[in-house]
Formats: C-alpha cells, sequence, structure tokens
C-alpha cells in the first residue's frame, strides 16, 4: 500500500498529466485522467461521465487550444487529503496563451477535486473549477 506522501505525489503527477496533455492536444492521455463515472463542472456547463467529458475533448481543439495559440494550464498550490482509496484536492490554476504581442493570463480560478484509486491509480471523480474572474468578452 502506497504511503501518503506517495499517494499525494501521484495526484500531483495526476494534475500536471491533466494540464500537459489538454495543452498538447492528446485527448487519449487526458481522458485516462478520469474514472469512468466522473464529473466535470466549469466553464459554464456540468459533464457526466465519461462520454460527455469526451465530447467536450473533441470540441476542445476548435473551441480552445488552436483558437488560443500556446494555450498552457500552470496548476500550483496543490492540497491534498488521503482516506485510503479516496481524496479530495485543492489548488490554483493560472491558464495562459501566447502571442506574438506577450503572454496573456486568459483567467484564473482554484479547483476543488474528489479522487478516486482506480486499479492502482488516481484518477478524478469530480473536477470543479471556480473561476476567479471572466474571460475577457468577445470582440464585436
Amino acid at each position: 500500500m502506497p504511503t501518503t506522501l506517495e499517494d499525494k505525489h501521484a495526484i500531483e503527477e495526476l494534475i500536471s498529466t491533466y494540464n500537459q496533455s489538454l495543452d498538447r492536444g492528446d485527448y487519449t492521455m487526458w481522458l485516462g485522467c478520469w474514472a469512468d463515472d466522473a464529473v466535470l463542472d466549469g466553464l459554464g456547463r456540468l459533464l457526466n461521465g465519461k462520454a460527455e467529458i469526451r465530447a467536450f475533448a473533441d470540441a476542445y481543439d476548435a473551441n480552445y487550444r488552436l483558437r488560443l495559440h500556446a494555450l498552457k494550464h500552470y496548476t500550483v498550490n496543490i492540497l491534498s487529503v488521503i482516506d485510503g482509496d479516496r481524496a479530495t484536492s485543492t489548488s490554483y490554476l493560472q491558464l495562459v496563451n501566447t502571442t506574438a504581442t506577450g503572454v496573456r493570463t486568459i483567467f484564473t480560478a482554484q479547483y476543488e477535486d474528489t479522487l478516486k484509486r482506480v486499479a492502482g491509480r488516481w484518477q478524478f471523480a469530480r473536477r470543479k473549477l471556480h473561476q476567479d474572474m471572466p474571460p475577457p468578452a468577445a470582440a464585436a
């Protein structure tokens, strides 16, 4: 059985995998971060189950990644509480993109996660995004 420190490290790796695979467009890897019955709550929508989360991933390139050049998720201040094969975690997010004129913060937020260990690996059971500031208004 892993120690609490090993579990916390594994959860940090899960969060990093979520960020980097989403930023690179590796949606197969990104979907592996989610339990089959997971819930994603954020960006004004509630997605229930892996099928709905997969549909979000299928549209992510057109809606976000290719439209906002060099989109990057930076997550810091990760605090996790382990309880056997369940865990909770909170962290801060800064979402940025890079353009010819520099780096721009799209928004900042806090993640509130519920995780579970599935076949020896941590996965998101529920991920809620609390945005601190709204995205900028679209140009007319």
